[in-house]
């Protein structure tokens, strides 16, 4: 009879395509992984996989295995997890969350506060939102949710639920000597500014103003919204941001808040996860206490 961990380990390793990332989803070393799948392989008298340049791909045998051993599995798992309810009050469970410089922003607080009341021994631990990665790292379990405008980024094999609709504002320094009420397109343009790297996904605006044939002087480049507000306190720089990021800032700052003198087009935060079997009544948890923290943002 062949042993059931030997084909969840066939299983991960199949959707991976990589020994290491499979060993981290499974939680095992790397010499537990190629061991396992060698028992296997000496069992079904096949390779399964061979190596390339990207990690591994399967086999013939490999491919026509995946889904009679995926379906078997999924459903033990299901019937397993109804019968062992996750519960948020006792559950010491890691959840890996992907978060933009917005999210960690305008979610953490909230969340952290929430989780402190409603699961106190669940841990959080939080990864930057990369744009090019985010698929990959949902799909290997590297993160288990990501919430971040996903508007550019096109992953087909991943979940996503729009949370919210956000719009860019205008940010300066309470004391700034030209800019005390709402600008015009004339002053937003004549002024500098503070701006993220285009290369986070932060790319709505320049866009926008190259679509009227005009640009802004951009003075300092940062990666993250979470250190403009230093940056606004102490020059004469506009900054254009989410107004969630806007409206933080303007709370805990000396800044004035205003409307973009021009139009562009509203982008939705969507929460992302990847349908993976293991752990789902704990993910949808999770997912929809993220959707529900959302609303009262």
């Amino acid at each position: 009879m062949i042993d059931l961990s030997l084909i969840k380990v066939f299983i991960i390793v199949y959707e991976t395509k990589n020994i290491s990332h499979a060993a981290e989803r499974l939680n095992l070393s790397q010499p537990s992984v190629t061991y396992n799948l060698n028992r296997l392989r000496k069992f079904l008298n096949d390779p399964l996989f061979e190596r390339d340049k990207f990690g591994v791909k399967p086999t013939k045998l490999a491919q026509s295995l995946y889904p009679s051993f995926s379906k078997s599995i999924d459903e033990i798992e299901v019937a397993i997890t109804a019968s062992q309810n996750f519960n948020p009050k006792t559950s010491t469970r890691i959840f890996r969350l992907g978060l933009s410089d917005l999210g960690e922003i305008c979610l953490l607080p909230s969340l952290i506060q929430y989780l402190s009341k409603e699961a106190p021994f669940i841990k959080i631990e939080i990864e930057e939102i990369r744009s090019s990665k985010v698929e990959e790292w949902l799909v290997d379990g590297s993160l288990d949710v990501a919430v971040f405008n996903s508007s550019y980024t096109v992953m087909p094999r991943i979940e996503s639920r729009n949370v919210f609709e956000e719009r860019y504002m205008c940010i300066a320094h309470k004391q700034h000597p030209r800019i005390q009420q709402q600008p015009s397109l004339e002053q937003y343009l004549r002024e500098k500014h503070a701006a993220i790297k285009s290369s986070t996904g932060h790319i709505e605006i320049d866009q926008r103003l190259k679509e009227l044939g005009l640009k802004r002087e951009i003075m300092l480049e940062l990666p993250h919204f979470s250190v403009l507000q230093d940056v606004v306190s102490s020059s004469e720089l506009l900054v254009t941001l989410p107004s969630r990021a806007a409206k933080v800032y303007e709370r805990n700052s000396e800044v004035n808040v205003f409307e973009l003198p021009f139009a562009v087009k509203p982008f939705n935060v969507s929460v992302n996860w990847y349908n993976h079997r293991d752990d789902l009544e704990a993910r949808t948890w999770f997912i929809q206490t993220l959707q529900n923290i959302f609303k009262l943002l």
